[in-house]
């Protein structure tokens, strides 16, 4: 899923390269989130092959990736050094650094980023809502966990755009991309709802306490284009930022053409529990209380999750949101 979004939004992110003012002296990329490097790699390319195509070859490139302190620097690093696909073949006077901070705040110097480049992060907030009765605290039926999810989403969105503003030099560009709501609100409602059934069905048989069923509240929500809009719509600029471009794209489904073909609703299943397990395994293990066996209860879990879902299986809908942001020159 996150291959076939980062492939719909390169025309968007070209557009965005070629109207940025490179300025003068070095190039500054930004990748914001951006774990091992592997969603970021082709479009920092692009970035540089454009962005030198109007300034010369020889002008030094300083590409930044930034990630929590927990990230897995070294495996980017390897991969910058050993993949064919890095931005690192074939060119020359780059200079590829890390900065292991949160993005929701400033984390590189005033008006030095060209370009910036931001995949699928967004949607984890900054810290979690815990939701008594789902996954994603968004669908729960308590009007006051709704509210919260949604105060916490507009700051969040504020903080990472202030941040941002104060890095981007003028007429520099950044696209962010990340999970997107609907207007009818159905993106990732079906397989949500699934993994809280999983949940809900080991606190029925004593498998989870309450505690740990409410830590299992995943800090992730979708975004509505309305809420992205919201701090521009005063004179449409936020903090020196303007909105060049906002797309709302529906995504496919990863797994439905496969069952179409071979109707093997357990690999279905599975698929769907390899996926959310890759994304929110971590998450789940330190909901289990240390005192017991975590590695077995969240296996657990997620095998549960595959049956219902296999069970239950549908097209899985969901959406993604493109923002190309402008600092005013």
């Amino acid at each position: 899923m996150q291959a076939a979004g980062i492939a719909a939004v390169l025309p968007l992110w070209e557009a965005a390269i070629q109207s940025a003012d490179p300025g003068g002296g070095d190039l500054v990329i930004a990748d914001y989130g951006s774990s091992q490097g592997r969603n970021s790699m082709l479009p920092i390319r692009m970035a540089i092959d454009a962005l030198r195509a109007k300034v010369g070859n020889n002008i030094p490139v300083q590409v930044i990736h930034t990630d929590l302190p927990s990230n897995d620097f070294a495996s980017l690093f390897k991969a910058l050094e050993e993949d064919a696909d890095s931005y690192m073949a074939r060119n020359s006077h780059i200079f590829p650094s890390a900065i292991g901070r949160s993005y929701f705040d400033p984390i590189i110097p005033a008006g030095r980023v060209t370009l910036g480049w931001n995949s699928w992060t967004l949607q984890w907030m900054s810290r979690t809502i815990e939701a008594p009765d789902h996954v994603f605290a968004r669908f729960s039926n308590s009007p006051a966990v709704v509210d919260a999810v949604a105060k916490q989403q507009a700051d969040d969105w504020q903080r990472f755009l202030r941040a941002r503003a104060f890095e981007l030099r003028p007429g520099g560009k950044l696209l962010s991309l990340f999970v997107a709501d609907d207007p009818g609100h159905r993106s990732w409602r079906w397989i949500g709802g699934e993994f809280w059934g999983a949940i809900a069905d080991m606190g029925d048989s004593g498998l989870l306490s309450e505690r740990e069923r409410l830590s299992l509240t995943f800090p992730t929500n979708a975004r509505s284009l309305e809420e992205i809009e919201a701090p521009f719509l005063n004179d449409g600029q936020f903090a020196g930022l303007r909105i060049e471009r906002l797309e709302l794209m529906k995504g496919s489904d990863p797994f439905w053409g496969d069952f179409e073909a071979t109707g093997d609703a357990n690999k279905l299943g599975q698929s769907w529990a390899d996926t959310m397990k890759a994304v929110f395994k971590p998450t789940a293990l330190r909901a289990i209380s240390p005192d017991r066996n975590g590695e077995e209860l969240v296996e657990e879990l997620f095998s549960r999750f595959a049956s219902r879902v296999a069970a239950s299986h549908q097209e899985h809908e969901h959406y993604l949101a493109a923002v190309v942001l402008a600092k005013s020159s």
